[in-house]
Formats: C-alpha cells, sequence, structure tokens
C-alpha cells in the first residue's frame, strides 16, 4: 500500500483539498462584488493549499466563466522586482508583456500594467490575483514602496482587479514594521485561518480511509491524541502508518510523532492532550469506520 500522508507542501490536485468550507465561502461571497481579501494564518496551516484550491476551482464556485484567477507565489524568482512582478501577472493573463521595462520610470510600468488590465475588463472579464506568500514582497521595500501599493489600492478601488492574499501576519501589522502608510493595508478584509474543525477532521480520515484502512486501534489512537491542525494530523497519519509497518509500541510511536511535529516548531504533550480533550472525532464517524472495516474483511474472507 502506497502512503497517501508522505506527500507535504501546497495540495495540487482539487479532489485532494479538504474541508475549508467557512474560509472558501467568506472569500468568494466578496469576490462576487470583487472585494479583496487576506488569508491570514501561522505557517504550515495551508494557506498556499486554500490559494492554489481557490486559483483551480473559483470559476466554478462562483459559477461565473467571467473570472479570470492568478495564483503567484511571491517568493519566486518571478516576482522579486516590480517588472517581475507585471509582467508574470500579465504573462498568466495572455496579455502583451512588452510595455512593461527595466529602463522605464516605476509609475510609467504601473500605468501600462493598469491599461493593460483595463482593456481586459472592458471586454467584461474580472480579474482576481491570488498573491501567496505576500510578505515576501517586503525583502525588496525599495522596489515594492508606497507608491506601488497606492497603485494596487487604486485598482482595487476601481474594481479593476481583486486580491486574495497570504501572509502569516496581518497587512496593517507588516505596514507598520515595514514603515509603510498606504492605505491599502486596511482595504482587504481578513479571512483567519486556523486548525481544521472537528468535520474537517473527519472529513480528512473518510478521505484517506478507504485506501489506508486504519484500524479500530488505530482510529483510537488518531481520536485521542491526534491534533486537528493539517499539517499535524498529516504527520501523525504518515506515522501511524511507519508504525504498523514497524511494530512500534505506543511509546515508540509517540517519541516519533512528538520529533516530527517539532520540525515544525511545537511541542507534543501527550498526557495534557489527552486529559483536555476528549478527543476530535465523533462515535458515530468511528462507528461507521469500524463497520466498514468489518465489512470489508467479511468480504475477503467470505463470511
Amino acid at each position: 500500500m502506497e502512503n497517501p500522508f508522505t506527500v507535504r507542501g501546497t495540495i495540487q490536485n482539487p479532489s485532494d483539498f479538504i474541508g475549508r468550507k467557512a474560509e472558501l465561502l467568506h472569500i468568494v461571497t466578496r469576490l462576487k462584488t470583487m472585494q479583496s481579501c487576506s488569508v491570514v494564518g501561522e505557517r504550515r496551516i495551508g494557506k498556499s493549499s486554500l490559494l492554489y484550491h481557490l486559483f483551480q476551482t473559483g470559476n466554478e464556485r462562483l459559477n461565473d466563466s467571467r473570472f479570470r484567477f492568478v495564483y503567484i507565489e511571491l517568493t519566486d524568482a518571478s516576482a522579486q522586482t516590480v517588472v517581475d512582478f507585471l509582467q508574470t501577472v500579465l504573462q498568466a493573463l495572455n496579455l502583451p508583456s512588452d510595455s512593461i521595462k527595466d529602463d522605464n520610470k516605476p509609475n510609467r510600468n504601473l500605468v501600462a500594467f493598469d491599461s493593460a488590465i483595463k482593456t481586459m475588463v472592458a471586454s467584461g472579464t474580472k480579474v482576481v490575483l491570488c498573491l501567496d506568500e505576500f510578505e515576501g514582497l517586503f525583502a525588496n521595500k525599495q522596489e515594492f514602496n508606497d507608491g506601488f501599493f497606492n497603485h494596487l489600492r487604486s485598482m482595487i478601488n476601481q474594481r479593476r482587479l481583486a486580491l486574495v492574499t497570504a501572509s502569516w501576519k496581518s497587512l496593517e501589522v507588516y505596514a507598520i514594521e515595514e514603515k509603510l502608510t498606504s492605505p491599502f493595508f486596511n482595504l482587504l478584509s481578513i479571512t483567519e485561518l486556523g486548525d481544521f474543525t472537528p468535520e474537517d477532521v473527519e472529513s480528512f480520515i473518510d478521505y484517506y480511509q478507504p485506501a489506508v484502512q486504519f484500524t479500530a486501534k488505530e482510529l483510537e489512537f488518531i481520536n485521542w491524541y491526534s491534533e486537528p491542525h493539517p499539517a499535524k494530523l498529516q504527520i501523525f497519519c504518515d506515522m501511524i502508518l511507519q508504525w504498523r509497518e514497524q511494530d512500534w509500541d505506543n511509546d515508540t510511536a509517540k517519541e516519533r510523532i512528538a520529533k516530527a511535529y517539532e520540525i515544525l516548531g511545537g511541542k507534543h504533550d501527550w498526557r495534557k492532550w489527552k486529559r483536555n480533550v476528549a478527543g476530535i472525532l465523533s462515535c458515530g464517524s468511528i462507528k461507521t469506520w469500524l463497520e466498514n472495516i468489518k465489512i470489508a474483511r467479511d468480504l475477503g474472507t467470505g463470511i
């Protein structure tokens, strides 16, 4: 059996994306009127996957083919200068980018970019930029300055484009830290991304259960000891399968999982977690999974 929990990073397959219904509804509702949103959450909480999923499924969720979604990771080499950023956006929209030049004055490039977007908008297209790791722009403040952000604000206010950004901290906090004064930073509606809901956790287990067939003992261990943080839940399930293959005892399994969690910058207090949390899975879900396990075994043995 292939272990599906070893694949980490941004979720590429839309069918593998689980949960986040409230957050997606919040964003999509605002995009209907071309309002912009800022997704804020800690490291490895799923911000990139959320933005990439929106990029992939936005038209379907909005039920509107006029929208054009562009996904850009702002720490990528293609977005390290304003010229690179503007060219990357236009190329993703299949628009000419030759008017954006290194030897142009910054304002001239911004005006040329705005003009190209205006032409697209005039034809009925609605442009949405999904800008991941937005804090990457602040590494080059000489390029991405108040003038750049003021121009973006103007385009957003005129409904020529909408932004969905992802960052560790709110954009207002970054503005204070980087001493930026543009009103752009209090323009976007904040969508906070936290742990999975109990329903999200159940959906996660339910999605993978047919392939991995967690046993009753494994499901009980998951229920008592796992955390609803998406990356930690994935690591936990990965370790459960390794436990199965290598026949660890409980203490060894706990030690391995705790060490894996430390990579994410956190710790796992097993006694405290079990004492304070009744379990993250509902009894009904566990019962259903166990019944399915029994049915599969019965079919396999012909009973």
